[in-house]
């Protein structure tokens, strides 16, 4: 990290959201006048704007706003309601993955602040490619300072364990599970 910090002061690296773009941003595409609310992603647009090569776009950081925007949902840890809300959000948003075999997997929280302020956001993005022997490669980049890996599955099963085993993390409290999404469907 010193050495890292002592090249790019001002750059953090990239994390899950931006390395899962990256990988699928040429098969992703948005309505150019969705509604974004980026309020959570100030790291990422933080990264984007002082990474020592341009990764995006203009248009491409649209999208991957719209993709990965905050949304304001209802007072429940109902799972189900939290994810009717995503999709309908990413269908009004014209939100579309095609044109590959691979798969965006988001991983989508709720966070509870009462009655009145609730959101839901994508913690955790990686990027599912199928193989030849019918196994799974998950890419992924678990923080801004960790590396990238890739973690092989025999299915979509091993794969939820591994992602809610990280992240199923608030226990007892007033937020409802995170659920998987792949590409814009519920997954696993």
């Amino acid at each position: 990290m010193e050495l890292w910090n002592k090249k790019y002061p001002d750059f953090i690296g990239y994390n899950c959201r931006i390395t899962a773009f990256d990988l699928m941003k040429d098969k992703i595409s948005v309505k150019a006048d969705a509604k974004v609310n980026a309020s959570n992603l100030f790291m990422d647009q933080d990264a984007l704007k002082h990474a020592p090569a341009k990764k995006v776009t203009r248009k491409q950081k649209h999208a991957f706003e719209t993709l990965y925007s905050t949304l304001n949902t209802a007072y429940t840890t109902d799972v189900d309601t939290h994810i009717k809300k995503q999709k309908k959000a990413w269908k009004q948003n014209e939100v579309k993955i095609s044109g590959t075999k691979a798969s965006l997997i988001t991983v989508v929280f709720h966070s509870s602040f009462g009655e009145n302020e609730n959101e839901l956001f994508i913690g955790h993005a990686g990027v599912l490619v199928p193989t030849k022997d019918k196994k799974l490669l998950f890419v992924e980049k678990l923080s801004f300072s960790l590396p990238y890996q890739v973690l092989k599955f025999d299915n979509r099963k091993q794969l939820k364990n591994y992602l809610m085993g990280m992240y199923d993390t608030s226990w007892g409290q007033e937020e409802a599970k995170p659920f998987i999404m792949e590409n814009t469907k519920t997954a696993l």
